[in-house]
């Protein structure tokens, strides 16, 4: 088992998609149950960014698309803290 299958079975009702966007800015977005990871960024990032989409799933609610809003920065700022701390703790 790879590294990103050990992060899908830990969220069983996550659907994990892989999709290339030629953008460097863009690693991946949720949509509902949906995970969208950008295959033409590296390994590391893609382990990330699983974690990070699945931080948003488990405590986000509403619209968070416009990055101007306080709720929006907010929910980015715990999503990258959670998203580390899981990684830290599967990959010590």
């Amino acid at each position: 088992m790879n590294d990103l299958e050990r992060i899908e079975d830990m969220y069983p009702d996550l659907r994990f998609w892989g999709v290339e966007v030629n953008n460097p800015a863009y690693h991946g977005h949720i949509e509902g149950k949906d995970v969208y990871i950008n295959v033409l960024q590296n390994d590391l990032d893609w382990l990330k960014t699983a974690l990070h989409e699945a931080s948003h799933y488990e405590n986000d609610t509403g619209d968070l698309s416009n990055v101007r809003y306080m709720a929006t920065l907010r929910a980015e700022k715990w999503a990258m803290f959670e998203a580390q701390e899981k990684y830290k703790t599967m990959f010590k």
